[in-house]
């Protein structure tokens, strides 16, 4: 629950914030867990699939992370928590080397693949 506490103050200035080497955007909410790890799931592979990269995803219980988005440095994490009866997905984009503009670029393609599952 903690983590859930630092995540939504993160998220309360805005629907997509940017901390240095960090990108948050909301994506939405959905019905039900199972629901969220299918679509963030198919997400990362849509994505690796239109980018012509190799799939490497990590999933839990209610995370789906795709790594090495831009052949490297550029992770991105989905993250499917239960906020008041539904599930509130969001997603996180880290940036290793700090350039901003290819973690945006790559943060608005997997919101983009997100959109379109």
């Amino acid at each position: 629950m903690k983590t859930l506490g630092i995540v939504a103050a993160l998220l309360l200035p805005a629907g997509m914030a940017a901390a240095e080497g960090w990108t948050i955007s909301d994506l939405g909410s959905e019905a039900e867990r199972e629901i969220c790890m299918n679509k963030a799931a198919a997400t990362f592979s849509s994505f690796a699939m239109k980018q012509g990269i190799e799939e490497v995803v990590g999933q839990s219980e209610w995370t789906v992370a795709g790594y090495d988005l831009r052949g490297s440095g550029i992770d991105s994490i989905i993250i499917c928590p239960i906020e008041g009866g539904l599930v509130a997905p969001f997603l996180l984009t880290y940036s290793s080397d700090n350039d901003a503009d290819a973690r945006q670029i790559i943060h608005d393609r997997v919101v983009d693949a997100w959109n379109s599952q």
